[in-house]
């Protein structure tokens, strides 16, 4: 079965219903690292809750009051003191191995998960069953 057959199959299907925060990105081509992902979105209204759903996953990171030489998102405003944030992408929440990109835009302050887990091209049913035991753990824990 291709990865497309999979994606329109009942079974992925029902299984990506069941999902809240989780979608399947398709690709938009022309790249050459465009492909399939189960991408899921934590949004916060302003920065300071932002920090506080990072630290309710346990990610890794590190404010910065000046712009520090490494990339980093653009910088927010937590009580009216600007930040620029420095994180590791791959992070371990709940025990379940994800990526994650941080934003910080006034209009979306936000966290992005990636579960992919065998391929940066391909989801596999694996993943939005991880997806969905993972978005459980958020609810019980009252982030989502």
């Amino acid at each position: 079965m291709s990865q497309y057959e999979l994606y329109q199959s009942q079974e992925f299907r029902e299984a990506l219903k069941e999902c809240k925060i989780y979608r399947l990105k398709y690709p938009r081509g022309g790249h050459y690292n465009d492909g399939f992902e189960l991408l899921g979105k934590l949004v916060f209204t302003d920065g300071k809750l932002l920090l506080e759903g990072l630290g309710a996953i346990g990610a890794n990171y590190l404010l910065h009051k000046e712009k520090p030489e490494c990339w980093c998102p653009p910088p927010f405003d937590v009580e009216g003191i600007k930040y620029w944030i420095e994180y590791k992408n791959e992070c371990e929440c709940f025990g379940y191995k994800t990526y994650i990109r941080i934003g910080t835009e006034t209009s979306d302050f936000s966290i992005e998960f990636n579960f992919n887990s065998t391929s940066w091209y391909d989801v596999i049913i694996e993943d939005v069953q991880r997806a969905i035991s993972f978005e459980r753990i958020l609810i019980s824990n009252g982030i989502l």
